[in-house]
């Protein structure tokens, strides 16, 4: 996935619980808004981790 950053007004993490794992989606609001898949993780510390990778990949 390619996102342009100059065209991102925010970005919203979205975790819930399936009764096992973390799901992590993030909410990209810009031109256009969208929602995506960014992992399924076996605790909210693992899913921390990936969103500040998200974050430094948007950042690049």
């Amino acid at each position: 996935m390619w996102i342009n950053p100059e065209h991102v007004v925010s970005v919203v993490p979205k975790v819930h619980r399936d009764g096992t794992h973390h799901i992590l989606r993030v909410e990209i609001l810009g031109t256009p808004a969208f929602d995506t898949w960014l992992g399924e993780f076996d605790s909210g510390a693992d899913a921390d981790t990936r969103w500040g990778e998200f974050l430094h990949d948007l950042g690049d």
